[in-house]
């Protein structure tokens, strides 16, 4: 099938004429009804009933539409390559969370754009298995994400290259009661009390992180799991409700602990250090990502 075949078959379409189409098209009559056969042949279908006065078929008013769109699609990207509309340049492909997202790539981008002016990027949020999927198959050029025991178990120093960016905290917050003080609060002489607790999804990186701190604990809090999702910023608002104690990264809660909002609900001891952290393939030595390697 000949792209003109299209261009020949709306145009007869819009004259309802074989000899008008065919001289609009520069070509003879009999040309033109060969180009209209060859279409009907690759279709395998009749497009056109050939009586005065010339009207479609069925299948050639379905035709109609199909080829007029495909023509309109095909020809709007041929334009955008010609007229150097759409970037030549490959981005960088980075895999993270969606409050990675949000909270930290986009003061971090701008501090590389700051060292290595504009560069595009392709930005690909997922949980933290697949995204180290992504990157161990090459899906991704590079992984940023929260450092827990999954990245460390998953990533083997003999294949990944990894670079801490900041240090981080997870902090045990609350709402306030009506007093100002948190509604739900822990505390060494707490481990008795049940306390209703919003969790992390499996698939949240920093699950691992709150388990392993929460382990090596001198006391053991009992926590009783009330909600569960996989966004921390669902987590968040649930925790403003008032629904009980939530771990979360301070950069998620630093506007509501500033507002008062939610206030943190333990001790120095409940508070969970972890990092934040970059991975790229060793194989991988892209330009543009070796220049972001270099910067770090």
């Amino acid at each position: 099938m000949q792209l003109e075949w299209l261009e020949d078959f709306i145009e007869l379409a819009r004259t309802r004429s074989l000899s008008r189409a065919a001289e609009n098209r520069c070509v003879t009559h009999p040309a033109f009804g060969r180009r209209i056969r060859s279409l009907e042949e690759w279709i395998g279908a009749a497009l056109i009933e050939r009586k005065q006065p010339l009207s479609l078929t069925p299948c050639g008013v379905l035709f109609l539409d199909a080829a007029t769109q495909s023509l309109e699609l095909l020809t709007a990207v041929r334009a955008q390559f010609k007229g150097g509309i759409l970037s030549r340049d490959e981005p960088v492909r980075i895999a993270t969370g969606r409050t990675l997202a949000c909270d930290f790539f986009p003061d971090w981008y701008e501090s590389l754009h700051q060292q290595l002016g504009s560069f595009a990027v392709s930005l690909v949020t997922s949980g933290a298995q697949e995204a180290i999927s992504k990157l161990s198959t090459g899906e991704v050029d590079l992984l940023l994400s929260f450092s827990s025991p999954l990245t460390h178990t998953l990533m083997e120093p003999e294949r990944f290259d990894s670079r801490v960016l900041a240090n981080e905290e997870l902090l045990p917050v609350s709402a306030p009661d009506a007093q100002g003080q948190p509604r739900q609060q822990i505390s060494a002489s707490s481990s008795g009390l049940t306390i209703p607790w919003l969790a992390f999804s499996p698939t949240l990186a920093l699950r691992g992180v709150l388990a392993q701190h929460l382990e090596r604990l001198p006391q053991r809090l009992a926590l009783r799991m009330v909600y569960q999702a996989d966004s921390y910023d669902a987590i968040l608002e649930m925790t403003k409700r008032g629904r009980g104690l939530a771990w979360l990264p301070r950069m998620v809660v630093k506007d509501a602990l500033a507002s008062g909002e939610l206030l943190i609900a333990g001790g120095a001891e409940f508070h969970v250090g972890f990092d934040v952290s970059l991975h790229r393939l060793r194989a991988n030595q892209g330009e543009m990502v070796m220049k972001i390697w270099e910067c770090l």
